[in-house]
């Protein structure tokens, strides 16, 4: 029979919280290009980036009140501990007050863009286009970089959020045989 896990305690969630922005603004990309690749459907594509990076840059703030929670519960038995947490709770800050700045900027561009003359639209969109992308290169490699520090915290320095009950009750088996099940 299926069962859920039980849910971790709130500082047991930053492992679960931290995967949502990684992978959403690691890929904010692909819609802007399709956007400047396909124009009759450029406005859906640029708006749906917008969408990415607002969503990525919210989960960014549960990312890091989960990992402000997790920090107070952990293991920090060590100068070399504490320096590494220290580190990636300086980063996880960083990566946050970035991507607030770059969606700003980026939403900033896009409404300009679609608020202005036709004729001046070719140097907002490259001017603003190029903040963008320098931004959002500086951003999403310093949120890499944020992932990796926290995965040498757990893997190098065995530092682990609390998952929850560490000896959940086993299952009882079945005392019905194979045999008489009828959903074979």
């Amino acid at each position: 029979m299926f069962t859920f896990p039980p849910l971790p305690p709130f500082e047991g969630l930053h492992p679960i919280a931290v995967h949502f922005p990684i992978g959403i603004l690691m890929i904010v990309w692909i819609p802007i290009v399709l956007g400047l690749l396909c124009k009759k459907h450029r406005a859906g594509w640029l708006n749906a980036a917008l969408l990415l990076l607002v969503l990525g840059t919210l989960f960014l703030f549960g990312a890091v009140l989960t990992g402000e929670a997790t920090e107070d519960v952990v293991d920090h038995s060590s100068q070399l501990i504490e320096n590494a947490i220290h580190d990636h709770e300086e980063l996880g800050e960083l990566t946050r007050n970035l991507f607030i700045a770059i969606t700003l900027i980026y939403a900033a561009t896009l409404l300009t863009y679609n608020k202005i003359a036709d004729s001046k639209k070719k140097p907002v969109a490259l001017i603003g286009g190029l903040i963008f992308l320098l931004s959002y290169t500086f951003s999403a490699m310093t949120l890499a970089n944020t992932g990796h520090t926290g995965g040498l915290l757990v893997h190098d320095l065995g530092i682990h959020a609390p998952m929850g009950t560490s000896n959940p009750t086993p299952q009882k088996p079945s005392t019905d045989s194979h045999e008489n099940h009828d959903d074979d």
